[in-house]
């Protein structure tokens, strides 16, 4: 309703794109874009300077920036194919029971604004990187030469990001799953009731949300760089096996296992997509337990033929 009343009150024009988006499948989701890309067009006329400090805090030339895009996403595909091989040479043998037993299947086919929230993202991901560097490099908590190396801003400090950065998604991906946030959002990675591309699955959100993920990535580094300290190769680590997982989980692969309280399981994030009310944690189905929201997976009945 705010979204109408803000694109109805500017005048005709804009009551008649408002009218379109309306009746348009995908409107909700691309007026949500719209009002948020309007925020960061206001930002650009009134400090341009600061649009700038957000887009590229490094203040790296366009070359230079196009390159590090580039070779950000030459990366992530180089990981998104690794675990596909893997995959299949190890689990080839252990697909999740559910889709099998029921015959099952999600999105059939990518649309367009799937690829275009696909190309959003990763604009926002290199965006976000780059604020990552930046706090490597200024801020006292991180360290990043070899002989910064400690105890406590390692495995520890990698443990506590996984751990923090859980904590904080859950709730806030619960609050998108409430009624008046989830048409505008969260709704579109639900499209996809059962993953299976791996990258494009899992990359295929909302900008929003992208930006709401990384916010609690970013408040999980802020906090244990206070408490233990973090190094550059613990962050790097876990952009790693965070992109890893990520793909896992929007996959038909039965990938699980527990390490200290880290509970992985592909099955989960399916149970997730299946029944979006439960399994709001990504690796610590803890903090599901201790919100109701925990939902064990569920198999199926296998399919009866009837005569």
């Amino acid at each position: 309703r705010f979204l109408w009343t803000m694109a109805t009150s500017a005048g005709p024009t804009s009551r008649g794109i408002a009218t379109v988006l309306a009746r348009h499948r995908h409107g909700k989701s691309l007026a949500a874009l719209g009002l948020f890309g309007a925020g960061l067009v206001a930002v650009g006329v009134t400090s341009p300077s600061r649009l700038a400090r957000l887009v590229n805090p490094l203040g790296l030339s366009l070359p230079v920036y196009l390159i590090f895009y580039v070779v950000q996403r030459g990366g992530l595909a180089l990981i998104d194919r690794t675990v596909e091989w893997w995959l299949r040479r190890h689990y080839a043998d252990r697909p999740l029971p559910y889709r099998a037993n029921t015959g099952a299947v999600g999105l059939a086919r990518l649309e367009w604004i799937d690829y275009f929230y696909l190309a959003v993202n990763s604009v926002v991901e290199t965006a976000f990187t780059t604020h990552v560097i930046q706090l490597v490099l200024t801020s006292p908590y991180m360290a990043w030469r070899p002989t910064d190396f400690s105890l406590l801003n390692t495995f520890p400090a990698l443990y506590l990001i996984f751990a923090l950065d859980d904590m904080f998604y859950a709730p806030a991906h619960k609050l998108m799953h409430a009624p008046a946030f989830y048409p505008y959002v969260h709704k579109h990675h639900h499209r996809q009731n059962l993953p299976v591309r791996g990258y494009l699955d899992a990359g295929n959100e909302h900008p929003i949300e992208q930006v709401i993920g990384l916010s609690c990535l970013w408040a999980a580094l802020r906090v244990v760089a206070r408490l233990t300290g973090v190094h550059a190769a613990t962050i790097l680590c876990h952009f790693v096996l965070y992109a890893v997982l990520a793909l896992l989980n929007h996959t038909d692969y039965d990938v699980r296992f527990k390490l200290f309280g880290f509970e992985y399981s592909v099955g989960a994030h399916e149970t997730h997509h299946r029944y979006p009310q439960t399994n709001m944690a990504q690796y610590f189905m803890f903090w599901d337990k201790l919100m109701g929201t925990y939902k064990p997976y569920c198999e199926g009945k296998p399919a009866t033929k009837t005569t």
